[in-house]
């Protein structure tokens, strides 16, 4: 059975969630390790919808990682999913991507960082 981590990320670091889910895929994270995320853009539909479609996602995963950037702490919907898992005992993992300097969203600046790297997420992955 594969154990989801599910990644919060914005926008414009979407290719580093591509790079984690690489490494998922290759088995860099462990053998049963799967990258997720959003499956689809309803924002059209309201809040209530967003919230609809990511909180079972979240709900389902083993734990959250956060790709910290530098826009990372302006957005609203990271926060989100940040305290989703927090209500749900998720664990959350937070990786920097590399070259950034951003903060972690308001309330979430506590957790510590590791590197964007997959010997690092997979050494954390509890």
């Amino acid at each position: 059975m594969s154990k989801s981590v599910f990644v919060s990320f914005v926008f414009e670091d979407a290719a580093h969630f591509d790079e984690v889910k690489s490494w998922a895929e290759k088995g860099k994270l462990g053998a049963d390790v799967v990258a997720i995320k959003e499956t689809k853009d309803v924002r059209q539909q309201g809040e209530k919808a967003i919230k609809e479609h990511v909180k079972p996602r979240i709900e389902g995963s083993a734990a959250v990682l956060l790709l910290l950037g530098n826009d990372t702490h302006n957005h609203d919907w990271v926060r989100y999913e940040l305290q989703v898992a927090t209500s749900l005992r998720k664990q959350i993992l937070v990786a920097r991507i590399p070259g950034t300097t951003g903060a972690a969203p308001e309330g979430f600046g506590h957790l510590p960082s590791i590197a964007l790297d997959p010997t690092a997420i997979k050494k954390h992955l509890g």
